[in-house]
């Protein structure tokens, strides 16, 4: 399958890289919103078998690709009229992915089509989540969420509480220091991150914590959208700290009276690895459905 090389211009400017697969004519076109420091790679063999006469896939990568990536914004003020930004899942923003989206979504509009759904994965249904909760784009007829996991539930299970506890009091310190973009100190945690995008991604007051099922708040986000929806659970994600039986529970219950259905798929690791024929009829069902 070839694909052709894009160049994605988002309403701030941001220039991200993506590959468009299928027709443009197609009568639905798919985008991808990959997971925290991955890349529009991740889900390749999925979408490559996604795309058919109906549907075309675009993959891009996000502010969020890779640990630590390097990405141009138009500038004229530049010399080289490019504003080079050192961001990546260790320095993201969040709440950029609204203007991530919109690129991806604005570029499918331009080639004419009214049809779109998204499919995030990870990190990326959050962001699925969030966007639709900001924008109502009548194009965008639903959203596909692979593998919808708590950041904050898997890290908060699993670390210790000593650890967890004094690496959220001194981010919040950082913070307040007017220190959010520097990176947390080795000995505080042990990976690269800076202070605002660990408190983003790892507590319960988080914007990012839409599957709240571990924090226990209202998610108001997730029940703001209005869209159908397609939760797609891995059995065995590598991220749960619960029983998956018990998350599907979770959104059950708190997308109760939406049109919503959640369907986890049996022996499934986080990234769907070797299941990518499974995954891609459960998916095209769906869009028959709500198409």
């Amino acid at each position: 399958m070839e694909g052709k090389i894009v160049k994605i211009q988002t309403p701030k400017k941001f220039l991200l890289d993506g590959i468009f697969f299928g027709s443009p004519k197609a009568k639905n076109v798919i985008i991808f919103i990959h997971g925290l420091g991955s890349n529009l790679f991740s889900q390749a063999e999925l979408a490559e078998r996604l795309v058919d006469k109906n549907n075309s896939v675009l993959l891009f990568n996000n502010r969020g690709s890779g640990v630590l990536s390097r990405i141009s914004q138009v500038d004229k003020k530049e010399k080289s009229g490019r504003k080079k930004h050192l961001i990546g899942m260790a320095k993201e923003v969040f709440t950029d992915c609204v203007d991530d989206i919109d690129g991806a979504v604005r570029f499918v509009e331009s080639l004419g089509s009214k049809n779109i759904l998204l499919i995030g994965h990870s990190t990326g249904t959050q962001k699925s989540v969030y966007y639709l909760s900001k924008r109502k784009n009548k194009n965008i007829k639903s959203a596909i969420l692979l593998a919808p996991m708590s950041d904050f539930a898997d890290t908060y299970a699993f670390t210790d509480r000593k650890i967890y506890n004094k690496a959220v009091r001194f981010a919040k310190k950082m913070v307040k220091d007017g220190k959010g973009d520097v990176f947390l100190p080795k000995k505080i945690w042990h990976y690269l991150i800076d202070a605002q995008r660990f408190l983003s991604l790892f507590t319960p007051e988080s914007v990012e914590e839409i599957f709240s099922y571990a924090s226990e708040k209202s998610p108001k986000i997730l029940k703001s959208v209005k869209l159908p929806l397609l939760i797609v659970l891995a059995e065995e994600d590598d991220y749960k700290d619960r029983e998956i039986s018990k998350i599907a529970e979770w959104f059950t219950r708190e997308l109760e009276g939406k049109n919503a259905e959640i369907f986890t798929l049996k022996g499934t690791p986080h990234n769907f690895q070797g299941f990518a024929k499974e995954l891609e009829k459960k998916i095209k069902a769906w869009i028959n459905k709500v198409n």
